[in-house]
């Protein structure tokens, strides 16, 4: 009695009796635990991997096999020896883009989209908490989203009838959904889209669901709709580089008066464009990280920004990640700092020195504040002096 007594249709046939009485039952009938670690995919979905190799075991030998058989990773081995593959949960991405699902991948249902973890809830809209930030939403067509393609206007959670999907109730940003893209936004976190299946939508696909790519939130309003009110987040997507391909030129002024002294008018109704940007994409769990370390607080000033119940901080590269420079994105080339002092960074108004001194406008302004857990890289101080001119 051992896992080599089993073979592939045994496995086929218990996967079987698993899709025909459903997760739980077929659990509660053998008397077994979910495994949470390890998924065996077959087509479009996944199953324990565990479970069902104990009760494939009956198939071939006649009775479900002890726990005991299967020690650390053997399951896994012999799944693989049968041409299966198996995902280990723990090693799966919960942020940004999941191996092997590329941009465009399809899924004939949620349970599929489930399986590699592109979307881990079977039901809800958002995946995610405050504490972590939003993995991926799913945009299936409620009437109060927008769906621009490229910019999303979505509608969070809550305040629906569940039978007859009318609105019955206000939502709130303490749901945890919402909540977490709210987190997004704070932290610049990328959060993946999948498209539902839905009459009438433009960017929707025609069956199914379909992963649409990261995007970013980049605003959290809370409007009325009807009599309620709503969450609404608008979301872009974010693209590769980060330099803004366009014509024609157009001039930019800084001020709104210009050097020859007359105001400008102004436009009521401003046209809009249609430009092709690029964005690195970053890896957000380096701010984030880098972030916490520093407890939200500037490295710079020390000033901790308070947001309603929140801190606030801004992760700042040392060496950009853009052309011309093309800095990495690792924790020691972040720093943790407040908007004012990250803007006079990026402009070059404050720079490091090599003894960690800070030049404000060219005067010391103290000292950068450091972390046991966080080295910062000097290499990268020297060459954000040296693209501001402050060798």
């Amino acid at each position: 009695m051992s896992l080599a007594d089993i073979e592939r249709e045994h496995v086929l046939a218990a996967a079987a009796e698993y899709d025909q009485r459903g997760k739980q039952k077929f659990l509660d009938k053998y008397g077994l635990k979910e495994d949470r670690r390890y998924a065996m995919l077959i087509a479009d979905w996944a199953y324990d991997s565990n479970p069902v190799l104990r009760v494939a075991h009956q198939d071939a030998a006649g009775s479900v096999l002890p726990a005991a058989e299967l020690s650390a990773g053997s399951g896994v081995t012999r799944l693989a020896e049968l041409g299966f593959e198996v995902i280990d949960r723990d090693a799966t991405p919960k942020f940004g883009e999941i191996p092997k699902v590329p941009e465009k991948t399809t899924f004939p249902d949620r349970r599929a989209a489930a399986a590699r973890g592109t979307h881990r809830a079977l039901q809800g809209g958002i995946v995610g908490t405050k504490e972590t930030g939003a993995e991926s939403i799913v945009l299936s067509g409620g009437y109060e989203d927008r769906d621009y393609g490229d910019v999303i206007i979505y509608t969070g959670h809550g305040g629906l009838d569940q039978n007859t999907h009318k609105r019955i109730g206000s939502q709130t940003f303490e749901d945890t959904g919402n909540a977490a893209l709210q987190t997004s936004m704070h932290e610049d976190g990328l959060v993946r889209v999948i498209r539902g299946a839905h009459k009438g939508a433009k960017f929707a696909p025609s069956a199914g669901y379909r992963y649409d790519g990261l995007y970013q939130v980049e605003s959290a309003d809370y409007v009325r709709s009807g009599n309620f009110w709503i969450c609404q987040f608008r979301m872009k997507k974010a693209m590769r580089e980060f330099d803004v391909i366009a014509t024609p030129t157009i001039a930019v002024e800084l001020s709104g008066v210009p050097a020859h002294g007359k105001p400008v008018a102004g436009n009521s109704t401003p046209d809009r464009r249609t430009v092709v940007v690029q964005r690195t994409v970053r890896i957000t769990g380096i701010t984030k990280q880098v972030k916490r370390i520093h407890n939200d607080t500037c490295q710079m000033c020390g000033v901790q920004l308070i947001v309603g119940d929140r801190t606030y901080s801004e992760g700042a590269h040392i060496r950009a990640l853009g052309g011309p420079h093309d800095g990495p994105d690792v924790a020691d080339n972040v720093l943790c700092l407040c908007p004012n002092c990250h803007v006079q960074f990026d402009l070059g108004a404050v720079v490091i020195q090599d003894d960690f001194k800070l030049l404000r406008n060219g005067a010391i302004d103290g000292e950068l504040r450091q972390h046991p857990e966080h080295k910062i890289n000097l290499a990268y101080v020297a060459h954000h002096r040296q693209a501001h001119g402050k060798v």
